[in-house]
């Protein structure tokens, strides 16, 4: 394999079709699909270079698995043309056993994570308890980010921020241009550094809605992210992707640099959101989890137990019916997958425990260790309106696949 590839350029046709950043919520079905592989160049971006070496990734033939999936009434092409997906790929036993790609995407894209970064944002906060420059997940973030002090934020831990039960009065709307989403994400638009942490402490200390008490409601929450991604910068001295750089993907066996968008040039790393990577890479990414998140010949990246801890599911959110953990969803109950991911009605064999990162607009990164299987699915669906009806796609999608997987 050749080595690592650096970002490339836009292509002529995405170059001719790039919408406007400052337009994104005006952004129509050609413009968003442009935007998802082309983020790095429409935001302010740190660049993620990739180390020397590339892991293999050794490919089974896929003809039995597409007869499986033929045999159940699915057709591969099918499925992504109608569910929106851009890109699919399946390892299984550390083997590529299906690799697919749409409108326009190919094995060079990086496209966007979306929310996906949340749970890479969790790994590093993981990785800052490790190396002791964050005393504990029970420490109150003000005693990293003392700007917020006498808000809403005196009552905060970390734990809270990863668990999305801070109890700020925030709103998650997509749809809506003023809801405090679009705020964070007009951050990136702004570009002006300090943004981010400006927008928290307003936010910490509005009066127009009635926050809840920390740790008793779970309210997804990417202001709590974002938060994170501030704590660490404070607690290293390093922004979210300096870290995951040297931590992680210099040392992963990627293929390629990946990005993370940031507020201004210089400035803190979107860590809600503003990842991008290419699908073998978020692949790696997804099988680094599955093997425990250790990597041969390197010292450990994680605390011990940590992994388990983020993939328990907290109090509020189990409450809520929304099973979720450290900025990782998952479902430990009779093997049936979280409705966020819209596959409430797939029953994985052994009852097995899934965790997974999931995106705005379709992304996910679908983990199953007893499966010993990874599955990274890319989309850009079009309109908040067709979500449901998407979902029932993959519900339907994802229930065959794990079917068939049983027969390779």
């Amino acid at each position: 394999m050749t080595a690592p590839r650096p970002l490339p350029a836009p292509s002529a046709a995405d170059l001719a079709a790039m919408p406007r950043a400052a337009e994104q919520f005006q952004w129509n079905d050609r413009q968003k699909l442009v935007a998802h592989r082309n983020m790095q160049h429409l935001f302010p971006a740190h660049v993620v270079t990739a180390g020397a070496s590339v892991r293999e990734l050794p490919r089974q033939p896929d003809g039995a698995l597409l007869e499986a999936l033929a045999a159940a009434g699915i057709d591969v092409a099918g499925y992504m043309e109608a569910a929106e997906s851009t890109a699919l790929l399946v390892i299984r036993r550390g083997r590529i056993v299906l690799e697919r790609y749409a409108r326009g995407n190919d094995d060079s894209t990086r496209w966007a994570s979306r929310s996906m970064a949340k749970s890479i944002t969790s790994l590093m906060v993981g990785a800052a308890i490790l190396d002791g420059a964050i005393r504990s997940v029970d420490d109150p973030v003000v005693g990293y980010l003392p700007e917020l002090a006498g808000t809403h934020y005196d009552a905060v831990s970390i734990r809270h921020c990863l668990q999305m039960t801070s109890g700020l009065a925030y709103s998650e709307d997509y749809t809506d241009t003023s809801s405090d989403v679009a705020k964070l994400q007009l951050c990136t638009v702004n570009g002006k550094p300090g943004g981010f942490l400006a927008l928290l402490k307003a936010l910490g200390s509005r009066t127009d809605r009635k926050a809840n008490v920390p740790g008793s409601t779970f309210n997804y929450c990417s202001a709590d992210t974002v938060l994170l991604g501030l704590v660490l910068e404070r607690a290293t001295g390093r922004t979210a992707p300096v870290l995951l750089e040297q931590k992680l993907w210099s040392r992963l066996g990627v293929e390629g640099d990946a990005y993370w968008n940031l507020e201004a040039p210089g400035g803190s790393a979107f860590t809600a959101s503003g990842f991008g990577a290419t699908l073998r890479d978020y692949g790696r990414l997804g099988q680094f989890v599955l093997e425990g998140a250790t990597l041969p010949g390197h010292p450990p990246l994680l605390p011990d137990g940590w992994l388990k801890e983020s993939t328990t599911p907290s109090a509020a959110s189990i409450a809520a019916g929304t099973p979720y953990g450290y900025q990782w969803w998952l479902h430990q109950h009779d093997g049936i997958v979280s409705t966020k991911l819209g596959t409430n009605d797939v029953r994985l064999p052994g009852g097995a425990t899934v965790f997974y990162a999931i995106g705005n607009a379709g992304q996910a990164i679908l983990v199953n260790p007893a499966e010993d299987t990874v599955i990274v699915k890319w989309a850009v669906w079009a309109s908040a309106s067709q979500f449901e009806e998407r979902r029932r796609q993959d519900q339907k999608f994802f229930a065959a696949l794990f079917e068939a997987l049983q027969t390779l």
